[in-house]
């Protein structure tokens, strides 16, 4: 972002990414958060390395740092996913909402971004990401960590395509089912691996005390 820009160059009379490049970190299993303030020249070097990105636009938003332009990004060649950040930084940490604002404020430095790219970003991008070929896609020999969201209720009326409904109607929502390496988490709604009262008690007395 911007104020790294400022304090790279302040401090050592370089941007970030040649100081990155210097101290080795450009290279296949890296990814680089936020790029708010990358230029064309950085993402082919960028995109050359295999670095891959995380776009964090829950994060970089609300702290002013700009907007990464992800869609020149994935024309270069740059594998991109997407991230929530840290509490410091981001409020809720909610994945979906977080894709609707990507969408939302792609169309401010490139192309606007379809619900089904940002989807893919949330899913395989971040998956390759983490160098990882096991998640983030449904297909045999994977973990089979799946989430099933109802998309038939009031808010998805009138929308053609689910997963435009899902990322754009109501991106609040909490998913109906979830499953993490085949085995079921969570069931209409409800967690089966913990009590939420418990934790959400514990949780109060942990910011109480």
């Amino acid at each position: 972002e911007q104020v790294d820009t400022e304090i790279a160059l302040e401090r050592y009379g370089r941007r970030p990414l040649d100081l990155l490049e210097e101290w080795g970190w450009l290279d296949e299993g890296v990814t680089i958060a936020h790029l708010c303030d990358v230029t064309t020249s950085e993402i082919d070097r960028l995109a050359a390395a295999g670095v891959t990105a995380t776009h964090a636009p829950g994060c970089d938003v609300p702290m002013g740092w700009g907007v990464a332009p992800v869609a020149a990004l994935q024309a270069g060649g740059v594998v991109v996913g997407l991230g929530t950040s840290g509490g410091g930084s981001n409020d809720a940490g909610h994945l979906l909402a977080d894709a609707r604002l990507a969408m939302q404020v792609s169309g401010l430095v490139g192309a606007q971004l379809s619900a089904r790219t940002v989807l893919a970003m949330a899913t395989e991008g971040g998956a390759t990401g983490l160098g990882r070929d096991d998640i983030g896609h449904l297909r045999a020999g994977a973990r089979a960590d799946v989430c099933v969201w109802d998309v038939s209720g009031v808010a998805d009326a009138g929308v053609a395509d689910p997963v435009d409904g899902l990322l754009w109607a109501s991106p609040g929502r909490r998913p109906r089912d979830v499953f993490v390496g085949g085995a079921g988490v969570v069931r209409d709604g409800r967690l089966l691996t913990a009590d939420e009262a418990t934790l959400v008690a514990g949780l109060r007395a942990r910011i109480a005390g």
